[in-house]
């Protein structure tokens, strides 16, 4: 039966963040017509800060250092859990069968940013907001490779993984690897220097470069992004997700200033421009900033 060799094969493909119980409930809500599945696994997790009190503590914490609460503590936090729900729903697609609903859920702003930069770009990401914007952009029609794991990929229907993943990704090198990040950069700065874009997560694997301070803890930046940024000279792009109702909305920021000869220099220029940025989105969004609160990466906590 078709269906039954689909799950079999999503089950196989079950990223390492994610515990089985999660990928189960994934896998489970994923037959439930769309938006059930999404609005299943977003009241799940809000069950769940109840059962894993510590997960609720951790909320609480959180909510209590933001500065713009409208005097409500648990309703941010409460707002913080579901929220972290949908976007694991939303990084395996949960119950969004096809292209068209995918692009119906789906926008991109600030392409005008990239009428400045020649030849390939790098798009720095976060785990800020509904993950997967590197997908909003293929889905708007621009080209670029996702340097980093498979994620929740495995459970996206096959039309979605036809259309909208690269042959490259199709062949993600193995996460047992020990040097998997170290194949992951030479790849990107390969294409870099072919004239492609690649995007990748500020925050995630690697060597970590800077810390930006913000409300409530603090952000760890690797250094990936900037090690290709120095080697091949190709103009960093921040790029930031929110949702608007159940539409994702993936921002295109301006550049990074232009890399200086001091590397520690070069490092601290980056350092305040990504905290100016992110300190506003935090402001705008801080019920989306889950990987603040629950800084561990492990058990599902991270699309």
């Amino acid at each position: 039966m078709p269906a039954l060799k689909d799950l079999a094969d999503a089950w196989k493909l079950r990223p390492a963040s994610y515990s089985r119980a999660v990928w189960t409930l994934v896998l489970v809500l994923d037959r439930l017509p769309w938006p059930l599945g999404e609005e299943g696994m977003s009241a799940s997790f809000v069950a769940r800060a109840f059962v894993r009190t510590e997960r609720l503590r951790q909320a609480l914490a959180w909510a209590g250092a933001q500065s713009e609460t409208n005097g409500s503590r648990w309703r941010l936090a409460l707002a913080l859990c579901a929220r972290h729900g949908r976007f694991v729903a939303r990084s395996a697609l949960v119950g969004v069968r096809n292209a068209e609903t995918l692009r119906r859920l789906s926008a991109l702003l600030g392409e005008e940013h990239l009428s400045a930069a020649a030849g390939g770009v790098i798009f720095l990401g976060f785990h800020l907001g509904p993950p997967g914007a590197y997908l909003v952009l293929r889905v708007a029609g621009h080209s670029v490779t996702w340097i980093g794991g498979r994620g929740a990929t495995g459970a996206w229907p096959r039309e979605i993984r036809r259309r909208y993943q690269t042959i490259l990704e199709s062949q993600f090198f193995p996460e047992e690897d020990r040097h998997v990040w170290v194949r992951r950069l030479h790849q990107a700065r390969r294409l870099l220097e072919t004239g492609e874009s690649v995007f990748i997560s500020a925050d995630g694997e690697g060597e970590p470069a800077f810390a930006v301070p913000l409300a409530g803890g603090a952000l760890s930046v690797g250094r990936g992004w900037w090690a290709l940024r120095r080697a091949t000279g190709a103009p960093v792009l921040p790029v930031l997700s929110h949702m608007r109702g159940r539409t994702q909305i993936a921002t295109i920021h301006h550049a990074l200033p232009p890399p200086v000869a001091d590397p520690d220099l070069d490092l601290e220029t980056c350092r305040q421009a990504l905290g100016r940025l992110l300190a506003d989105h935090l402001r705008r969004f801080p019920d989306h900033c889950y990987s603040l609160a629950f800084p561990a990466t492990a058990n599902g906590d991270r699309p």
